[in-house]
């Protein structure tokens, strides 16, 4: 039986390839997906080691961790009199103190360096760490000199002799000379795509700790002394670390984006497999359904329906082992490929050491188990029927739907009762969890229906195709097996549903962000930036000049601490105006209780749900932690309606100088009636020009600024889905060749009574492209289903609007005909090339 197995293999190779192509796509990506993660991770921990190479200890606060690397704009510090103990303490030999966090720069096209990548200041020394390398030029010896790294120059358009505008959230903008370029151990030009500039140690201070003698972190290096040691006189409120630790530490981070990645590629890569699912089942059913003569001979002559079992599952097998191993090594290429890719485009042309870990076998174990688990059923019904029964013509009748339709109901059934009662918060603790959950049931019981949906659906769509006879015979052939159009069209529908469902909530986002500027936000301009690595700001000096152009009538303004204040030990997110009352008429928010007239010093405003979830009414104090270590008792003096554009926690004007970032980060600008909008920007225009990280639109732009990069996070979606697109497509082409091969008798009878090449063309064409709409189709309503579930559930959240993605829908209208006809060509020839005598005495 074995030896029959592979001699029938080796006779059908055109057959063996169409069934190993989507095991060797589909296990491709899932490797790949592994060794994109665990290069990257491994490439990264290299380099922060290389930050440490010469570092024995590190101090930093126990506060706040995260500042010994500069990863917070409100670092706690270490006073300037710490650095001194620790350079008094017996064996240390050097200890240097560091001073680093995110400031902006301006290149020379007037805009910020770096928008989406930070741009860090540090204190520069001559102590090497093992990271940094002048590549020209000396250090900065003055506090207006600056160096700075080889991303920099390449980013800013400055260079050597230049001089560069620098300002940080605290300090106001200072001019310096660059003296200096370096780069990054390994002739790398940064470590994640970061812009890097080196300052004098005061500059540095004045930048980063408000001119305090303070730093984020202390190194220190050679000598003797022990970390307990450093630590024993230092005191409790600072935590010692060893170089390798701190190392540690730091790449954690880093190494979370590259799981984060790596997740995001192997969730692609299991879509394509389980894609993949769809065709094999499919091409082993119909490899079966030709086989069944050929089956019931060998157990006319003795097999055994075990045997038989074995050997279906033996042709699987041995796909499996060979597409996977294909995979596995193409996956490697891919996983290479993609950290490069990754290097250069997120992680500033990191120098990538490839690594191929033991995960990466698993997707070995993924292709070979979904081929053989994919065979298993077609197996069973093979061996299940009788000897003479197989020998005759009529074979194969259609199999009756009732067994897969009631249990696609009853699947679709419980996804749709656990998405009720995630709706309706009825899940208790299971919450979001219970509610996906029900989305995915759904979703598996819809593709269980897609028989008894493609008969239907077929000839509905089959009826605009059918005006010919060629058309007509396609129809039925699409609609003659609906287990077999199901499960290709089923495959295209994942894909499509995937995308749709994701359009459908990136174009509800931008209709309920249309919805909510066009009916709650009373401004005709909006000044504001894009946020990136960086918070933007512009001076309150700015807003003064755009509240005193004459064509103005009002100006709301917001101001906001994101950084670690805290309301009765709860981090909270706080808010601020110039002007309250103004800023609330201009984003129509209304007042409950109270007033926001002359808000005093110590007053505190907050809408309603968020003063009942902390139990708070009118004249009820509370304390704010400011991220600055001030301290404020303040008063609720007014509690406001819920409203999108004005919940939370605001407080005085008089409390903005204890916000990290004390200056406005929007505005919003009245126009009096009349007056020319445009002319109006334009004066804005100009009055901006000197702010770099902020600009001025009207309310269609800001929704625009504000939903573009919901856009490209579609079209990365559809990127990452093309594989399972390429699968399913490769599936309809299989199913058809096989298809034409197991009527191979019946073409010929059809050309035998006076069918021409043309006809038996359009007729695999038409067939092709019903299969193919019918999937595109079904995956469009099943998305858009999808979507509006979603949407349901996240109402509450805010996302208010429903709306479709129509020029999607259309686009994958067409596409689907465009692969449809695609599809058919190298079927549509084989049937057009048939010899008429040969088919009719094949058998």
């Amino acid at each position: 039986m074995l030896r029959a197995t592979l001699k029938g293999m080796a006779s059908r190779k055109a057959r063996l390839v169409l069934t190993s192509l989507a095991v060797v796509l589909g296990t491709m990506f899932v490797a790949a997906a592994m060794i994109l993660t665990a290069t990257m991770e491994k490439s990264v921990t290299g380099v922060i080691a290389d930050a440490f190479t010469d570092v024995d200890a590190v101090v930093s606060s126990a506060e706040d961790p995260a500042a010994a690397q500069g990863n917070t704009p409100s670092a706690t510090l270490i006073p300037g009199d710490v650095l001194e103990t620790v350079r008094g303490v017996d064996g240390v030999e050097s200890a240097e103190g560091d001073v680093s966090g995110q400031i902006n720069a301006i290149g020379d096209d007037g805009k910020l360096v770096g928008a989406f990548a930070p741009t860090i200041g540090f204190n520069w020394n001559d102590q090497s760490t093992g990271l940094n390398e002048i590549r020209d030029g000396t250090s900065p010896q003055a506090d207006d000199e600056v160096i700075v790294s080889t991303q920099f120059v390449k980013d800013a358009g400055l260079d050597i002799g230049d001089t560069v505008t620098a300002y940080s959230y605290t300090a106001d903008r200072a001019e310096y000379e660059i003296v200096g370029v370096f780069g990054l151990s390994g002739d790398r030009d940064s470590i994640a795509g970061e812009t890097q500039m080196g300052f004098t140690v005061t500059e540095a201070q004045r930048l980063l700790a408000q001119g305090e003698d303070a730093y984020m972190a202390i190194y220190v290096e050679g000598g003797d002394a022990s970390t307990d040691d450093i630590a024993a006189a230092i005191g409790s409120d600072y935590r010692v670390q060893t170089g390798e630790e701190a190392s540690e530490e730091a790449a954690q981070g880093f190494a979370a984006v590259a799981d984060i990645m790596g997740y995001i590629f192997l969730g692609f890569g299991l879509v394509a497999v389980f894609v993949s699912v769809f065709l094999i089942i499919n091409t082993f059913t119909i490899i079966v359904a030709q086989r069944q003569r050929e089956l019931a001979l060998l157990r006319a002559i003795g097999a055994a329906r075990n045997q038989v079992v074995g050997s279906v599952l033996a042709e699987a097998a041995v796909i499996g082992v060979i597409a996977s191993i294909l995979g596995l090594g193409l996956g490697v290429l891919l996983g290479w490929g993609l950290s490069q890719l990754v290097s250069s485009t997120v992680m500033g042309g990191l120098a990538v050491q490839l690594q191929v870990p033991a995960t990466a076998l698993w997707a070995l174990a993924v292709g070979i188990g979904v081929t053989v688990l994919s065979a298993f059923v077609p197996a069973i019904k093979a061996s299940g029927v009788p000897p003479v029964a197989a020998m005759r013509d009529a074979v194969n009748p259609p199999k009756p739907l009732r067994g897969i339709t009631i249990a696609g109901l009853a699947v679709t059934g419980v996804g749709g009762v656990l998405i009720a009662l995630g709706l309706t918060d009825n899940l208790g603790d299971l919450g979001l969890g219970g509610f996906l959950s029900g989305v995915g049931i759904a979703f598996v019981g819809i593709t269980l229906l897609t028989p008894i949906l493609s008969r239907p659906l077929v000839a509905l769509l089959g009826a605009v195709m059918s005006w010919s006879f060629a058309g007509r015979l396609g129809k039925l052939n699409a609609g003659r097996n609906p287990r077999r159009t199901a499960i290709t069209a089923s495959a295209l529908m994942i894909a499509v549903a995937l995308v749709t469902g994701i359009a459908t909530l990136v174009s509800s986002f931008k209709e309920t962000t249309t919805e909510l500027t066009d009916s709650n936000l009373e401004s005709d301009l909006i000044v504001m930036g894009q946020q990136g690595a960086n918070i933007p700001t512009f001076m309150p000096e700015t807003l003064a000049e755009i509240k005193a152009l004459p064509d103005v009538a009002a100006v709301g303004d917001l101001y906001g601490e994101f950084f670690g204040a805290e309301i009765d030990a709860e981090p909270t997110m706080l808010y601020a105006s110039e002007d309250l009352p103004t800023s609330l008429g201009i984003f129509s928010g209304t007042v409950a209780d109270g007033s926001v007239e002359n808000l005093p010093d110590d007053g505190l405003v907050v809408n309603e749900s968020a003063a009942e979830d902390r139990g708070l009414a009118l004249g009820d104090t509370v304390e704010v932690a400011f991220a600055n270590d001030v301290t404020a008792q303040l008063q609720v003096t007014a509690i406001l309606d819920d409203s999108q554009l004005t919940d939370g926690w605001w407080v005085s004007p008089a409390q903005i100088p204890n916000f990290t970032v004390p200056k406005p980060m929007q505005a919003y600008i009245q126009v009096d009636d009349g007056a020319d909008v445009g002319a109006v920007q334009s004066e804005v225009e100009d009055i901006l020009a000197d702010e770099p990280e902020v600009s001025v639109t009207n309310n269609a732009q800001f929704v625009e600024q504000q939903t573009g990069q919901l856009d490209v996070l579609l079209a990365s979606v559809q990127i990452l889905l093309a594989l399972a697109i390429i699968i399913a497509i490769i599936g309809v082409v299989n199913t058809l060749v096989l298809s034409v091969l197991e009527r191979t008798r019946e073409l010929g009878l059809l050309r035998a009574i006076g069918m021409t090449r043309g006809q038996a063309r359009r007729m695999i064409t038409v067939e092709s492209v019903i299969i193919c709409l019918f999937g595109a189709v079904l995956g469009i309503a099943v998305g858009i289903g999808l979507g509006w579930t979603v949407q349901q559930a996240l109402e509450e959240e805010g996302l208010t609007s429903f709306a479709l993605p129509w020029a999607l829908i259309v686009t994958y209208l067409v596409a689907a005909v465009a692969v449809g006809l695609l599809a058919a060509i190298a079927p549509a020839a084989r049937a057009a090339k048939l010899n008429v005598l040969n088919a009719i005495a094949y058998e």
